[in-house]
């Protein structure tokens, strides 16, 4: 048993697998089941044996994350390496053939300790704060217009006006990165165009102001806010209260027969491609973990930032293409202009 790399994957027919412990030229093999669930760049563990004139996958294969790829070597390195040596150098048939177990185990103890992050996993904004949704509500007082109200929201420098009812509450355009995520927890947040953080939003709805956030500490930042600025317009306000867990499960379930329309699939397609095209020309200029957090283009200087470079890319083109929908605007995006700006098109095989 070994670890490929896939790619060239032709649905139901072939596919290219590249050894990453051997070394090596990609090989052509034959292979009609797995190449229908395949993605490119996926790794995973597996015996290619010749049959006839043709390779073929020899049993199952293992699919393998990046960790578990990182778990692997380090327990081949433990095995066949010199002591504190961080090559591993190229192993025989009949040793691969022992080591077995350890490619079992490198997927067995990663597949396990995902699931038991995903049921631990929490929800965190950009300051560290749990994701718990606020919808603090303010009744406007007797007499009051919502122009009233309107007049004295524009006092407010922290509110951007985006129409005659709502306004986004922002923060300071952040001068290094956000506050990262807890280990095992995910850590996201809005921003607008310019950079600046999108703490809340307010909203006129009827006889009522409404602020919503994402955490119990921008609530009692906003509240305060709106009655320091609102005073006596409006009356005291009423808070409702939502984790994560409740928003989705209350999200209803679309109705064909009463949706709206869908943009045209074309259009679809070329709105997230021109995004994309932003967001990762933004990219290049910016650090990236997986690069040491360097930026990819710093990163192309040296010959080993380079190979990091294409593993990052690699991973990004996987995990764009395993979308359920093949014809999905992710799944369908083409990343070999990065490459070709990189000038690393030669390691992309």
């Amino acid at each position: 048993m070994s670890l490929y790399e896939v790619s060239d994957i032709v649905s139901g027919k072939s596919l290219m697998a590249r050894d990453l412990i051997r070394g090596g030229d990609p090989v052509l093999v034959s292979e009609g089941t797995a190449t229908k669930t395949l993605q490119q760049w996926d790794r995973v563990a597996a015996r290619i044996v010749p049959v006839t004139g043709k390779n073929i996958i020899g049993g199952g294969l293992l699919p393998f994350t990046p960790e578990a790829s990182d778990a692997l070597f380090d327990g081949l390195r433990a095995i066949f390496g010199k002591a504190r040596s961080k090559k591993l150098p190229v192993p025989t048939n009949e040793e691969l053939q022992q080591a077995a177990p350890v490619f079992t185990l490198s997927w067995l103890f990663d597949t396990l300790d995902r699931r038991m992050r995903m049921e631990q996993t929490t929800f965190e904004n950009g300051d560290g704060d749990a994701i718990v949704f606020h919808d603090v509500r303010f009744p406007l007082a007797s007499g009051v217009t919502q122009k009233d109200v309107a007049a004295r929201l524009k006092t407010i420098p922290a509110l951007r006006q985006e129409n005659a009812k709502f306004w986004n509450l922002l923060g300071d355009i952040p001068k290094g990165r956000l506050k990262a995520g807890k280990s095992g927890n995910l850590a996201w947040d809005t921003t607008m165009e310019d950079g600046a953080r999108v703490l809340g939003n307010v909203e006129m709805k009827g006889r009522t102001l409404h602020l919503s956030t994402n955490s119990a500490a921008r609530a009692e930042k906003g509240t305060a806010l709106m009655q320091g600025a609102l005073n006596d317009l409006v009356g005291r306000p009423l808070t409702e209260i939502r984790t994560v867990e409740q928003m989705m499960a209350e999200r209803p379930v679309p109705d064909k027969d009463t949706a709206g329309p869908e943009l045209p699939p074309e259009i679809a397609t070329k709105v997230v491609h021109e995004f994309l095209d932003k967001q990762y020309r933004e990219t290049l200029d910016q650090p990236v973990g997986m690069l040491g957090n360097i930026s990819p283009r710093e990163a192309i200087k040296t010959a080993k930032g380079r190979e990091k470079a294409a593993e990052w890319l690699k991973y990004l083109e996987n995990r764009s293409s395993s979308q359920p929908d093949p014809n999905d605007p992710m799944a369908t995006y083409d990343f070999r202009w990065i490459w070709a700006e990189l000038g690393i098109e030669n390691l992309r095989r």
